[in-house]
């Protein structure tokens, strides 16, 4: 049985990413991020944490509530993803309830109209972060290494180009041909398979 500890660690870590998330499930990556990666979180590497937010992405259902139960299975079974997953929606339970009533009644007030003003330049920067996050592990072999070398133009090795050519032939898919998305998704895996196994 899962240590008590931990599904709390992971209740509180999750409802506090939810209760914080303001601009839906992209900017919640950002927060998920900072939250389990490292030895500071729950020893999930960027590399796992990008197969998470694959995996959410082509799984039905929010991003949040899919990476909540990944990360919660990941650490503690059925019951941290149960613990994980239910942390999710109960900040919103409780927002709605009870504070939404107070910032409808204010919503003309000149500080609440501050508020959401200097919040959504937040969300633009947490979105692009969440943007870096997902693109810097499959596009560079070594991303750490990577972040040491600021002085461009910087060693082409640590460019994975194999990740590199997988995006932009599905890019091309998907703009010029209008593909499906799950044909897409298959092509791209299969890709991986080839590409991986012959270490391109």
């Amino acid at each position: 049985m899962p240590d008590l500890l931990v599904l709390l660690r992971l209740f509180l870590t999750f409802a506090k990413v939810a209760l914080f998330n303001f601009g839906g499930g992209f900017v919640m990556i950002s927060l998920i991020g900072n939250e389990i990666i490292g030895p500071q979180g729950f020893n999930i590497t960027p590399e796992e944490f990008s197969n998470i937010i694959a995996v959410s992405q082509m799984t039905p259902g929010a991003v949040a509530i899919n990476t909540a139960t990944y990360v919660g299975y990941k650490i503690a079974g059925i019951s941290g993803a149960l613990v994980a997953t239910l942390a999710i929606p109960i900040p919103s339970f409780i927002i709605v309830t009870f504070v939404s009533p107070v910032l409808i009644k204010y919503k003309d007030h000149k500080l609440n109209k501050m508020i959401f003003y200097g919040i959504r330049a937040v969300v633009v920067g947490l979105i692009i972060n969440a943007a870096v996050i997902v693109a810097k592990t499959p596009f560079f072999v070594n991303n750490y290494q990577l972040l040491k070398n600021i002085n461009l133009p910087f060693d082409l090795s640590l460019l994975n180009f194999g990740s590199i050519g997988i995006f932009l032939i599905s890019l091309f898919l998907l703009k010029k041909y209008k593909m499906n998305p799950i044909v897409v998704i298959f092509i791209a895996a299969i890709l991986g398979i080839v590409i991986f196994n012959f270490n391109v």
